[in-house]
């Protein structure tokens, strides 16, 4: 490519030169000759640069030829941008009919906070193809070091190389022509930068970070002692970027990530095109990499404003702990979820189209999750499902080995089951074990609606023994058996309804639930609500059962309305009479009556102290109890009213006569309970 004429010009002084170097013999040669010619241009275009108020000085002096060039203004690439007041000076040039170089030119000139104080430049022109080289040490800026290397072909244009240490990010991004604007503060940091831009616009770079620490104003993003790579090449069009966070701390809000004890995070853009006016984008492949727990893959992935994000995703989850612990848990925080400790591995796939699922597959092994506030586990869970937003699955498997819900425990079970495109349903039926009983799941079925989860269930419970239920729940230790038939259950906008009715045989009568309903089960305060019909429990048992005194007789009643929260009553209409028609013996002991009173507080046993000291039992003709609790006041009365205000909660019947009488009405609930725990832990009779 011949040199513009502009150019051409410039440099014509330097051809003063070469009649000199041309000469080998004669007076000049043989005594101190010097020689000078200025030149004087307005302006310059190049290829390269572009110059005004150019001026140039040329001398011979000594044998050596020397160069010096002076310009008001010039143009260079960014973050250069405008040198002003430049000046080159070569005090040794080198001319021949190939080229124009000095080994040793010295730079002066300004650019904004840069600038530039006889920096050591090696320059060469060649005369023929126009081509130009620079090459020298980074001048200082931002405290760093290095070198860089430019060359420039005419038909090719730059070719950079450089290679800079040390650089002083707080300095760097506060540089006022910064080509983005950061959206955190750096408070530290150093940066290492290998730059080489090739000709035909192919960049490569690698820029490491070490020690750096950033925050935005609102705290929602920052980071400490972070250690960081990034490796970008491309051709302008399309670009290969890979980024690694190897070490320090994190936080992005909600997630922290403790890069030195959880292990690096890497990601990997293979084959990345965009738009960024537009935010569109496409890229071959994604990998994502955190530590050895998680590595997945996006394929030919894509994004459109308004379209919404395309392709084809894996993911492997190889330890679920700190996955879960760095990941999954901050973005839970809140949920019934959010509080786990797990382990085990995941495999899956899925496929998106236009942000929405369309297939997805799921595998999964030795899973374990157990709530930290003991709500609920499993573990060595293990199964596989597909799912299709067009139809149902194929049959896939749910299996673990062990569960439990509040402490009640579940062995192992397997069940077939299916997904739906908007669900789950079970194939065939299958038992939960339990104890000696078990749960009987006849059909399940769940929906996503609008409205929000839909259940189908039918089912029963296989009689269950009571015993090692009530030690689970930590109760008195009774015998008994739960069982019942489950007709279906609703779960509707959070509330779980169970429609049927559960017979609890106990105490040689029955307790029959029904209205049993849980709101927010797995929550911080879940609310249970039933009712139940009492039908003819056996005093004997139940009263030994609590380690309350004897009562020997029958007893029936009911509870309506109970509302308990966080498993604690706060409503219900309790009774508890001796049936009408009751022929057994109906005893009760010296001790019941004694326990009962200090139970009750205000309640007093009317009989001679004689008697209560010779007789070991009493008769009664009937006896009970009515309850009204609203939050923790219980309003109390019995079995008949007294014209003193008071209320008959054992009615004597035969010689010697016994009654227990009550005066106070409003009980506190909490407190009763409390007085009930320390009859049964035999602590001697309640203080007041």
């Amino acid at each position: 490519m011949p040199v513009p004429r502009p150019v051409r010009w410039m440099l014509a002084g330097l051809c003063v030169g070469g009649i000199v170097a041309g000469t080998s013999s004669g007076a000049w040669a043989e005594s101190a000759v010097s020689l000078g010619a200025e030149l004087s241009i307005d302006s310059v275009v190049h290829e390269a640069l572009s110059a005004e108020g150019l001026s140039s000085r040329v001398s011979w002096s000594d044998g050596r030829l020397s160069l010096e060039l002076r310009a008001e203004r010039i143009e260079l690439p960014e973050p250069v941008g405008t040198l002003r007041a430049a000046r080159v000076e070569c005090a040794e040039l080198r001319l021949t009919r190939r080229e124009v170089a000095c080994d040793d030119a010295r730079l002066w000139g300004r650019s904004g906070d840069l600038r530039l104080d006889g920096h050591r430049l090696a320059l060469a022109w060649a005369r023929d193809s126009g081509h130009l080289r620079l090459a020298g040490d980074w001048p200082g800026w931002f405290g760093g070091r290095g070198s860089l290397r430019a060359d420039f072909a005419p038909e090719r244009g730059w070719d950079v190389d450089a290679r800079l240490r040390g650089l002083d990010l707080q300095a760097l991004v506060a540089f006022d022509r910064q080509p983005v604007e950061l959206p955190v503060a750096i408070g530290d940091g150093r940066a290492d930068l290998d730059l080489r831009l090739r000709p035909g616009s192919r960049v490569t770079a690698r820029l490491g970070l070490e020690d750096v620490a950033f925050s935005d104003p609102l705290g929602l993003q920052a980071g400490e002692e972070l250690r960081a790579t990034a490796q970008l090449s491309g051709d302008g069009t399309r670009w290969d970027l890979d980024l690694a966070l190897e070490g320090g701390g994190v936080y992005i809000d909600p997630w922290f990530l403790d890069l030195d004890e959880e292990g690096p995070v890497k990601v990997s853009l293979n084959g990345l095109e965009g738009d960024p006016g537009t935010l569109a984008f496409r890229m071959d492949a994604l990998d994502l990499l955190y530590g050895d727990a998680l590595e997945t893959r996006g394929e030919a992935v894509a994004y459109e404003p308004g379209a919404g994000l395309d392709g084809v995703f894996y993911g492997r989850v190889h330890a679920l702990a700190p996955v879960y612990d760095a990941l999954l848990a901050p973005w839970l925080a809140g949920t019934v979820l959010g509080h786990m400790a797990t382990g085990g591995q995941l495999e899956g796939r899925v496929e998106l189209v236009g942000s929405q699922p369309r297939r997805a597959d799921l595998e999964w092994s030795e899973l374990d999750a157990s709530d930290r506030r003991g709500r609920f586990g499993l573990a060595g869970a293990r199964g596989a499902l597909d799912w299709s937003a067009d139809e149902a699955g194929s049959p896939g498997t749910f299996a673990m080995d062990v569960a439990h819900l509040y402490g009640l425990p579940f062995d192992a079970f397997e069940a077939q089951v299916r997904a739906l495109p908007a669900g789950l349903e079970l194939l065939a039926e299958t038992e939960i074990p339990i104890f000696d009983g078990g749960l009987r799941v006849g059909a399940f079925e769940l929906r996503q609606t609008d409205a929000g989860p839909d259940v189908r269930f039918e089912g029963g419970i296989r009689a269950i023994s009571l015993e090692p239920l009530t030690e689970v729940l930590g109760w008195p230790r009774f015998s008994g058996r739960l069982a019942g038939m489950i007709p279906r259950v609703r779960y509707e906008r959070g509330d779980l309804n169970v429609d049927g009715r559960l017979l609890v045989q106990v105490f040689n009568g029955e307790v029959i639930l029904r209205d049993v309903y849980i709101h927010d089960l797995l929550g911080y305060a879940p609310e249970l609500g039933l009712s139940a019909e009492i039908q003819r429990l056996d005093l004997d048992p139940l009263t030994q059962a609590f380690d309350f005194g004897r009562v020997q007789g029958r007893i029936s009643g009911h509870v309506r309305d109970l509302v308990m929260v966080d498993w604690s009553p706060v409503h219900m209409d309790l009774q508890l009479m001796t049936p009408e028609r009751d022929p057994g013996r109906r005893r009760i002991s010296q001790r019941a009556v004694e326990d009962m009173t200090e139970l009750g507080g205000g309640l007093q046993a009317a009989a001679s102290s004689v008697f209560l000291r010779v007789f070991e039992n009493f008769s009664y003709r009937r006896l009970g109890f009515r309850c009204e609790l609203r939050g923790e006041v219980c309003t109390v009365s019995g079995v008949a009213d007294r014209p003193d205000g008071g209320f008959v909660l054992v009615q004597g019947g035969g010689i010697p006569q016994i009654r227990v009488i009550g005066y106070n009405r409003r009980v506190d609930w909490p407190e009763l309970i409390n007085r009930l725990g320390t009859i049964q832990a035999g602590d001697g009779p309640v203080v007041h």
